[in-house]
């Protein structure tokens, strides 16, 4: 996926559980249509509760990479 395509990235890399998934649904809710996000986020309970805090809410998981440090998410709105 372009750079170009992700209109935002936020990164919650060493933010605890449910301060992450938080600020991800606030970014999150900030999205035009058509826009994607990018998460950084840690792996393990981090991205598992950020990912269920997303489904939830009704927001899409367009792609999951893993990165050096954790891994990137790439959000769009239903």
């Amino acid at each position: 996926m372009a750079n170009h395509d992700i209109a935002y990235t936020l990164d919650v890399q060493g933010i605890s559980c449910p301060a992450n998934a938080v600020r991800v649904k606030a970014a999150v809710g900030e999205l035009k249509d058509g826009e994607l996000l990018e998460v950084l986020v840690d792996e393990g309970e981090a991205v598992l509760r950020v990912a269920r805090t997303l489904k939830d809410s009704g927001y899409r998981i367009v792609k999951v990479e893993p990165r050096e440090q954790g891994l990137s998410v790439i959000v769009s709105k239903k």
